[in-house]
């Protein structure tokens, strides 16, 4: 299976209602690797890599609304250079 990266910016209610915790399960769960972390303008950088249907399975679940407890009002994202990373993390 080819690898691919993406960086994925949320934006919305995504900070404070256990977005990292939550995106850091479901991504285990599903095999990604990558990290994510809160920004400093309120949204929340998520960097996933894996095959390309799990990268579509991770827009569709944030399209579908992400965690329990987060607004997500739009998110924007694009292909990035495979980063060699062996686990999904929960960067601060």
């Amino acid at each position: 299976m080819a690898k691919c990266s993406m960086i994925i910016y949320v934006y919305g209610r995504v900070q404070g209602v256990g977005f990292r915790y939550h995106t850091y399960r479901w991504a285990k769960k599903n095999k990604l690797v990558g990290y994510v972390r809160n920004m400093n303008d309120g949204s929340v950088k998520i960097v996933a890599c894996g095959n390309d249907s799990q990268i579509k399975m991770l827009t569709h679940w944030l399209e579908q609304g992400g965690p329990p407890g987060a607004k997500i009002e739009h998110f924007q994202s694009e292909s990035c250079e495979v980063e060699e990373m062996s686990d999904f993390s929960i960067r601060h």
